[in-house]
Order: C-alpha cells, then structure tokens, then sequence
C-alpha cells in the first residue's frame, strides 16, 4: 500500500489538469476586455478587420459567448453519458482550440463572430462536466477541497486577459491563450483516468479496479471497499426525468431557488462589466491608465476567490451569500453615483479619480465573497444524484441565457439609462436577492444529503424520486 503523500500527488496533478479547462473558459470571459478597445481603434497595425467595429458589431462579439454557452451543456452532458466523462472533456478542449486559433488570424467580424460562439460553448458545457468530474474521481474526504480548486483556476483564467491583454497584439494575445487548451488535451489524453462512477454505470468493473488503483495509489486490497461503496450507491438509484422534479416538492423548491440564484449571479452584472471593464474605466477617464486599472480589477478577481473555499464551511453558505450580496449593493451604488455625478451635475469628479476602481474592486470581493460559487455548491447539493443530470443543466442554461441577455443589451441600458442607471439596476438586482437569499435560501453546512432533503419538504420524511435512496 502506497503513502497518503503519493496519492495527493497523483490526484492532484489529475485536478490541476482538468482546471486547465477551467482555466480556459473564464479567459473566454474577460477576452473582451484588452481586445475591444483596439477593434474599435483606427489603427490598422492594432485593429486586423482595418476599421473600428460598430456599437452592433461589439455586442455580438460580447454576446455571443453567452449564446454558445446556453448550448454546450446539453450536448455535453450526452457525450459524458454515452461515451464517458473523460471523451466529455477532451471533446470541450477541441472547440477552446479552435477559437482562439481562428481569431489570432481573423480578419473579418464573422471569424471572430464564429471564434466566441465556439469559446462560449465550451465554457458553458465546463460549468457542467468539469465539477463532476473532478467529484467522480475525488475521494470522499477530499471532494470539497479539490472541487474548490475549480474556483481558483476560474478566476485566474479571469486575470489573465487583464494581465497580458494590453501589451499584445490580437493575433499574439490568442496564441498564447490557446497554450493553455492545448496543454490540457496533451496531459490529459495521456494520462487523465475514467471517472469510477461512469464505468461502474457501464458495467466496466475492472477497468474501475484500475481506475480506482491509479487514482487512489492503493493495490487491489486497498480500493475494494471503495468499488463496493460506489456499486451500492448506484445500484440503490434509478434514472430521474424532469417531471420528477416538478413533481416532488423539495426538489422544485431546490429548483426554484437555484434558479434564481444563478440568474440574479448574472443580474448583479459582473459578465457585463469583465466584458467592458476597461471600456468603463476608459469612460470614468480618471487618473490611472484604463489598462492598469483593468489589471488592478483582474487581480483582484484572482486574489479574492482563496477567501471562500476556507469559509464555506465555517460560516455556512447562506451567510456569505447574503454578505455577498450587500456588499455589491454599496459597490454598484457606490460606482452609480459616481457617474451620475460625472454626467448630470457639475461636481468635479477629478478629486475622487479613486472611486471607480475602488468601488469594483469590493465589488470583485463581495461578488466572489459568496454568489459567484455559492450557487453552483448549492446545486449540487440540493438534489439527489439521479436528477443532478437533469438540475445541472437546466441550470447552466438559465445562467447563460440570463448572462446573453445582459452583455446584449448592457451598451443598450447605458444608452437608455446612462452608467448610473445600469449600475443602479444592477444594485437593485443584488438588493433582491439578498432578501431573497434571508427568507428562502437553505442552510446546508453540515447537513447530509437526505438532511438537506428533509429540510426542504419540512418536516416530513422525504422519499427520493424513486422511492429509494437516491444516494
């Protein structure tokens, strides 16, 4: 049998490689940031389509990200299930490849068009596959510390359009980034295992053997209680439908409430403001470059995600999402008022230049301080294992339908409603689901999965969907 210390090694470097994938989806978020500025310059040496794009133009690009990743979950999800989570994953790193690729040399709008459509359905398909899988190959003890990882890598993949962006050029700026999609689909090729869940699903026993082996740095002897944990635990299930969900009363509740959790996460408006954030500081024209005040923000949305993976479980979830949520109320009103006073009144701005970058950089912290992760945690804890297949989805889709729908029409609100009136909106929408998360939102620290589901029926008894235990 095989040290503690070399199975953290192995499976470690398993985690961090699939958080390559991570990685790579949130840089499709921020991409927008350094780029726009020079598609929309006059300088044919920094703009490759040889003239500024339209307000029109610069929306699609924005939004079409969001409209590829309302697609990818589905498809995704069948992929995982027919020909398994690993086939799942490296078939994600395929369309990330292509798009950076094509926009390095893309020299018209419609091959940029075509490079955020696909960059937008991989990103979306990871916020399905890449949290099971790393759940699927964790060990009971360690799932929540590997699963937190994802947060992590996520943000950094945030940063790094931030930190780079500025000083390359667009073909340049996309060839580095495709290093790190390409990393993943090398590493993980060769030595990313199956997950032991999917080929127990399949009847692959041996294979999980190894599996299990490889993963866990055990012999036989060592991973034969663990197999016969797993074949329990998915003979006890049968498959769950929709109408299950509709149907059973703590599982619409859960539905219900992760729902509006995950649009109102878009409705605070951060997808909005990473996609246009050095435009915005462009707009606050205060004294520190835009681009340095960019990668102020960015590194800030790196820093702040190690907060919550050491509170989650000491504070509780409901705490740090309503904690959250205040937080971004006085940032967003904070930033409102700012450029209310800088567009219809007289006040000078000038001697308060600070307050853009320091209103979003707590909005950066509040935000990752609670409904940036939250959600997706609370989603894979409030339903039984044999719908999350069904949950998971329908929730990705709702996110990334709610996040189209703001990066779409954000120039449109500004116009309409100016800064100020955006920023506010999007306080009021933080305002909400803060007393929204208060009266409605569970408390699962601690809790098992079948005290989760008593929670949410009351006091009674709860069944699972199929009349068993679903766990």
């Amino acid at each position: 049998m095989y040290s503690k210390k070399r199975f953290y090694s192995f499976t470690l470097l398993i985690v961090f490689t699939v958080d390559l994938l991570a990685t790579s989806g949130d840089v499709t978020l921020s991409w927008t940031s350094p780029v726009f500025p020079k598609l929309h310059s006059n300088d044919t040496s920094k703009n490759p389509l040889g003239r500024p794009i339209t307000d029109d133009e610069d929306a699609w690009i924005g939004s079409l990200v969001t409209i590829g990743a309302m697609m990818g979950p589905l498809p995704a999800g069948f992929i995982a299930e027919k020909f398994g989570r690993k086939i799942g994953l490296l078939s994600l790193a395929i369309p990330h490849i292509v798009s950076l690729f094509s926009m390095a040399f893309a020299q018209s709008i419609y091959i940029f068009y075509l490079g955020r459509f696909l960059g937008g359905l991989s990103t979306g398909a990871g916020y399905t596959l890449l949290p099971m899988y790393i759940a699927e190959i964790s060990d009971d003890s360690d799932r929540g510390k590997f699963s937190q990882t994802l947060n992590i890598f996520w943000a950094f993949g945030n940063f790094i359009p931030y930190a780079i962006g500025p000083y390359l050029s667009i073909q340049w700026f996309n060839i580095v980034l495709a290093i790190v999609p390409t990393t993943f689909f090398i590493v993980f090729l060769l030595l990313g295992p199956e997950t032991p869940y999917y080929l127990v699903s399949v009847n692959k026993l041996k294979k999980t053997e190894k599996s299990l082996m490889s993963l866990r740095s055990l012999d036989e002897e060592g991973v034969k209680h663990e197999l016969e944990h797993i074949k329990e635990n998915l003979g006890k299930e049968e498959t769950g439908h929709f109408k299950d969900i509709i149907l059973n009363k703590g599982l619409r509740k859960a539905l219900i409430i992760c729902l509006v959790l995950v649009i109102s996460q878009e409705l605070s408006g951060f997808c909005a403001i990473t996609f246009y954030l050095q435009t915005i500081f462009e707009a606050a024209g205060t004294e520190i470059a835009s681009d340095v005040s960019a990668l102020i923000v960015g590194f800030s949305i790196f820093l702040s995600s190690f907060f919550t993976p050491f509170l989650i479980d000491r504070l509780g979830r409901k705490v740090l999402t309503v904690t959250s949520c205040f937080g971004m109320v006085i940032a967003l009103s904070t930033l409102g008022t700012f450029f209310y006073m800088q567009d219809f009144t007289d006040i000078q701005t000038d001697p308060v230049f600070w307050v853009p970058i320091f209103s979003l950089i707590l909005y950066i912290f509040a935000f990752h301080f609670g409904i940036c992760s939250i959600p997706w945690t609370l989603s894979s804890e409030l339903f039984p294992s044999n719908v999350k297949g069904i949950a998971a989805p329908t929730i990705t889709i709702a996110c990334w339908l709610s996040s189209f729908l703001v990066t779409k029409f954000f120039n449109n609100m500004n116009s309409a409603m100016g800064k100020s009136g955006s920023f506010w909106f999007f306080a009021g929408c933080c305002l909400f689901t803060g007393v929204f998360s208060i009266f409605f939102v569970p408390e699962t620290k601690g809790k098992s999965f079948n005290e989760i589901q008593d929670m949410l029926n009351g006091s009674d008894k709860i069944k699972s969907v199929s009349e068993k235990e679903a766990y």
